[in-house]
């Protein structure tokens, strides 16, 4: 009888043990824990974390760890450093052919930020490219004096995809105004635009809060239905890149992106593409 009692509690515990440990592969087994490795674009990482947060729920033998080094990064070690590499620009063709798979999985505007206290609330596109090459330097010449004052130039650094898709968008790729605020992160720029009356600044639609005021361009609001619709024109893909020889649970992981719980995530503060 105590043989029977023990063998039935060693079943419970095995039993306990699979569950906690998460799926089973395709034999029935339970999958081995995995970590994956993720790493680029600044502006996918938060809603990478959104994707990861959520997939682990279920998946609960996948850990996912995350880092925000920007998309020049992402590009460069998708498939070695990271598993999983993150962008928010198209790559350049000299990036391009190392048989890196891309796969969008939101799309995302680029709001031009301002303070709040700010009387600008409109610029077109001409005068956005004119303030960060240096043409316009005093919000009086654009505001007919309702507003005077050095304008405080913010952008992103050498590398971001923020930066790249902003710079070739609005048109003055390579031509930013010496002296510019260069700063490494979306959450950086969000500070210092929030600090400062004068600044201007541009981050991924899906980070603006509270703290901070996006304007309209072109008399077109940045939210993300004018971003559909095509009527707001900064706008760019989250790309996520594997290497020639993608682990199956990071193939797993970018199918599920795309699966109506992913996209679900997306549609949430993104565009969704399914």
């Amino acid at each position: 009888m105590k043989i029977k009692l023990i063998a039935v509690l060693m079943g419970l515990i095995v039993l306990t043990g699979a569950f906690a440990n998460g799926n089973q592969d395709a034999a029935g087994r339970t999958a081995a824990p995995y970590t994956i490795e993720v790493g680029g674009s600044t502006s996918v990482t938060p809603l990478m974390e959104l994707f990861a947060a959520e997939y682990q729920k279920t998946k609960t033998n996948i850990k996912v760890n995350i880092n925000g080094t920007g998309s020049g990064d992402g590009i460069k070690n998708a498939g070695t450093v990271y598993q999983i590499g993150m962008s928010s620009r198209e790559l350049t063709p000299a990036e391009q052919g190392h048989g890196l798979k891309e796969t969008i999985v939101a799309i995302d505007g680029i709001a031009v930020i301002m303070n709040k206290t700010s009387p600008v609330t409109n610029l077109t596109i001409a005068q956005i490219k004119d303030i960060y090459t240096g043409a316009i330097t005093d919000w009086s010449q654009i505001t007919n004096n309702a507003k005077r004052g050095k304008i405080a130039v913010i952008s992103r650094e050498e590398g971001s995809g923020t930066r790249g898709a902003f710079e070739e968008l609005v048109g003055f790729q390579g031509k930013l105004l010496a002296g510019a605020n260069e700063s490494t992160s979306t959450g950086a720029i969000k500070a210092s635009v929030a600090q400062n009356p004068e600044a201007i600044g541009y981050i991924s639609l899906g980070s603006v809060d509270n703290t901070v005021k996006a304007i309209s361009v072109n008399g077109v609001a940045a939210t993300n239905d004018n971003v559909k619709k095509g009527t707001y024109k900064i706008a760019r893909p989250f790309i996520v890149l594997t290497g020639k020889n993608a682990r199956p649970e990071s193939t797993a992981f970018i199918e599920w992106m795309l699966s109506p719980a992913g996209q679900a995530i997306v549609s949430k503060s993104w565009i969704s593409v399914k």
